[in-house]
């Protein structure tokens, strides 16, 4: 199957945005001419948002330049995306700074601010960091290290426009949405887990129990009934504090508790800015949309590192699986009571996959050692299907 990324290169090239060469390994940025080794990850990141700026923005690819040298600096330094206001590429108008995807949220920090520092230097009212799906855009003017909030808006402007107070919305042929590759999606599950683990401050499996709040919560969001052109509430608003993200997504989750308290026990123990952080790598993606084998396998791989074999699991491999449930034939009523998390997670979503989904799931209570809580089996089997 095509990947995202593949389909862009290939319509890129298309259109006439860029072109491939030695089989894929350089690009060429059209018109500037401008070429770059695709291998490597960064350069990946900023074809696909040099794609975006010309599709989805509307910026002339004229007005596009790459690897802009910043004036009076020693040692030399450059900025990887500079979006002009005119066609002689004089008035910098938006400062990009692109970063692989899968770095660290302390790496991701200092490269907003290398943002910052390059739009500050070319006098453009707008910069943006991009590494992957996790993105942020800021007022060059408003910013400052002690409170970033109060000059990140939810998305540069699209052509020259105004800023908007949030971007993705239901329905939208531009900004609903999108469903998401299983690397980009097991790269989105680690970013997250790993703002939750906090280098060690909290247990992998605390940690996780987290993740699952807010993966449920994100799911319900999108699920919600709302009429096209209304924005989603699992994003960051135009100038959002932490403390409001927090309470806004925390006020989904305990609508949930409400409506099924036996599921819904504990509340959200992680800090407003931590969840600020998870809702930047979640916010542009769809979890409903994604294909349920691509959810399953990005589950299991991410699951992986921090509970096979090191916590006495083991997972029982997908073939395996796949065949159990053909074996069985199971219908839409049946009742199916799996004894451990992971092999429930994976039994559920091949269960899902041959009978749409199974009406009765009961996991069993008896939490074992290294074991997720019930409360996490619960919010992620409910959000799987």
């Amino acid at each position: 199957m095509q990947s995202t990324f593949e389909k862009i290169l290939k319509d890129g090239e298309r259109k006439g945005y860029f072109r491939l060469h030695n089989d894929g390994a350089k690009i060429e940025y059209l018109p500037s001419g401008h070429k770059e080794n695709l291998n490597d990850p960064e350069e990946k990141v900023r074809a696909e948002y040099y794609f975006d700026l010309i599709e989805k923005y509307n910026y002339p690819a004229a007005r596009i330049g790459l690897e802009v040298e910043m004036p009076d600096r020693t040692p030399e330094r450059y900025a990887d995306i500079v979006i002009y206001e005119n066609d002689a590429q004089t008035k910098p108008y938006i400062v990009v700074e692109c970063k692989k995807d899968g770095i660290s949220d302390a790496e991701f920090e200092q490269a907003t601010k290398q943002a910052i520092a390059n739009a500050r230097v070319l006098h453009a009212p707008f910069a943006n960091c991009v590494a992957g799906n996790t993105r942020r855009a800021m007022e060059t003017a408003v910013w400052n290290d002690r409170e970033p909030e109060k000059a990140t808006i939810t998305d540069i402007p699209i052509f020259y426009g105004k800023i908007e107070e949030f971007r993705y919305k239901k329905g939208d042929p531009k900004w609903d949405l999108k469903p998401i590759d299983q690397e980009d999606l097991k790269r989105t599950f680690q970013k997250s887990h790993d703002t939750l683990w906090a280098g060690g401050k909290r247990a992998p499996t605390t940690a996780f129990d987290e993740f699952a709040k807010i993966i449920f919560v994100k799911i319900r969001d999108e699920k919600k009934g709302r009429r096209a052109g209304d924005p989603y509430d699992f994003q960051i608003k135009t100038h959002e504090s932490a403390e409001s993200v927090y309470k806004r997504i925390n006020a989904l989750y305990q609508e949930a508790k409400k409506i099924d308290p036996e599921v819904f026990k504990e509340d959200l123990k992680i800090e407003p800015e931590e969840l600020y952080t998870v809702v930047e790598h979640l916010q542009g993606i769809s979890l409903d949309k994604t294909d349920l084998d691509t959810k399953g396998v990005a589950f299991e791989h991410f699951m992986e590192d921090f509970f096979k074999g090191k916590s006495g699991q083991f997972f029982t491999p997908r073939n395996i699986v796949s065949f159990a449930v053909k074996m069985m034939n199971i219908k839409n009523d049946d009742w199916c009571l799996i004894r451990r998390a992971a092999p429930a997670a994976f039994f559920c979503t091949r269960s899902m996959k041959s009978a749409r989904k199974p009406k009765n799931f009961i996991p069993k209570k008896k939490k074992s050692s290294g074991d997720i809580g019930t409360t996490s089996r619960k919010i992620i089997f409910s959000g799987l299907r």
